[in-house]
């Protein structure tokens, strides 16, 4: 959404639909397997990332983006495109290449480009009149310095595309002469001089719009029916997480996962209470959520003279209104909440906050890992039916779950009593 509440996805596209390699979590449950294409899918054009994503304003719903190497091409590389419109279920969306697998990637310096590789792109803009242009250098290495005042090997110019002989398109005609300048610079103590063509790089179209209108999202029904069953003003809900700063995240059944991931266990059941299993073999118990919040506590350069600057590690959720707010969890590791009996979890969370989680079993083992950071607004309420959401049918060939949650019902009754 807009205002930075749910989950910035598309499509609920992800590495399961999109790479060609994904590793297993546990190499000792044969259950849980690595990736490597031998499974069937709907995609067959695999890639590895997707960059500077933007929609055709001809077809809706069409998005062309750049997959590139995690490192040293400047997030260049190759042009692709897909059809995801908003109603399109993601194991039914496939990867088109726009131009040849080669550009993806880079030969080294000894090393000559592969035949079909034109260059590198980055920020592919779609046209109102059909043109594609594209930030473009002929270069096929990864960059580097060029020994000059030049700090790069590469010299992105904006350029309109064509289809060539090979079937793929590449780059037709640049955009401008060149912008070219003189500039200086110190590099740390000594002034170099570099004159030539600037990069030209993220262009936009400018043209009138109709403004599209504000999109909005409402409370599912069964987690609207926990409010109503225990006369909680949504509203009121609201404002206590604005001031707080809180968000409140909600899961269905953290036992139920989408059918097509065998990287982490799948056999799931809270002692005690519901499972979902997949496969003969091992069941894992499941009976906390953990929940680890980003803080900027992790310095470099070493203890006794850390560099200025802090990055990011993962603690163990401590946010005093936050902790305040939750359900007490004494039998459960540090930051968690408990599973209820029907595979549900809530908590309130700190908004603004790149937050992650794990579930644990009854002694706070790790079990299944967030592998993402996520962050929440202030105000928010997110649900997930599921923890990984399903697409069609989860491990044991069933729909999403629909059931109010208990976990839910059980944290606003502590929160209500709170609060009354």
């Amino acid at each position: 959404m807009e205002d930075g509440t749910e989950g910035e996805t598309l499509n609920h596209l992800g590495r399961q639909e999109l790479h060609s390699y994904l590793p297993s979590s546990l190499n000792n449950d044969p259950n849980i397997i690595e990736f490597f294409g031998q499974l069937a899918r709907f995609n067959q054009n695999a890639i590895t990332n997707l960059f500077q994503i933007r929609e055709d304003p001809l077809n809706p719903g069409r998005y062309y983006a750049i997959d590139a190497t995690e490192f040293g091409t400047r997030a260049a590389g190759q042009i692709v495109s897909l059809d995801a419109p908003p109603s399109q279920n993601a194991d039914q969306i496939a990867i088109t290449y726009v131009t040849h697998r080669d550009t993806s990637g880079f030969n080294e310096d000894n090393q000559p480009p592969k035949p079909n590789h034109s260059g590198h792109y980055r920020d592919p803009l779609p046209l109102s009149d059909g043109t594609l242009i594209v930030a473009h250098t002929a270069e096929t290495r990864a960059d580097g310095p060029t020994g000059n005042a030049n700090p790069s090997r590469y010299d992105f110019r904006l350029k309109t595309t064509k289809l060539l002989p090979n079937g793929f398109r590449g780059t037709d005609q640049p955009l401008t002469a060149g912008l070219n300048k003189t500039v200086s610079y110190w590099d740390p103590d000594k002034k170099l001089t570099y004159s030539g063509n600037l990069w030209e790089l993220q262009p936009v179209e400018v043209k009138p719009r109709t403004r599209p209108a504000k999109l909005t999202n409402a409370l599912p029904s069964p987690e609207q029916q926990v409010f109503q069953q225990l006369g909680i003003d949504m509203n009121a809900l609201r404002v206590y997480l604005i001031e707080n700063n809180l968000a409140l995240a909600v899961t269905r059944n953290v036992t139920t996962r989408d059918g097509f991931d065998k990287q982490q266990p799948f056999n799931l059941r809270v002692p005690g209470g519901v499972q979902h299993v997949g496969a003969g073999g091992k069941i894992y118990d499941v009976q906390h959520l953990q929940i680890f919040q980003a803080d900027q506590v992790r310095g470099i350069g070493g203890i006794n003279n850390p560099k200025s600057g802090r990055r990011v590690l993962a603690k163990t959720l401590h946010d005093g209104n936050a902790v305040v707010s939750n359900m007490p969890n004494p039998a459960g590791p540090a930051g968690s909440v408990k599973i209820a009996a029907d595979g549900s979890a809530a908590a309130f969370v700190p908004a603004r906050r790149a937050l992650s989680w794990q579930l644990t079993d009854p002694q706070g083992t790790p079990v299944v890992r967030e592998r993402y950071w996520v962050t929440f607004q202030p105000g928010e309420v997110r649900v997930c039916t599921s923890c990984h959401g399903i697409n069609n049918k989860d491990q044991a060939g069933q729909a999403a779950p629909t059931n109010q949650p208990q976990a839910l019902l059980e944290l606003l009754q502590y929160w209500k009593a709170q609060h009354p």
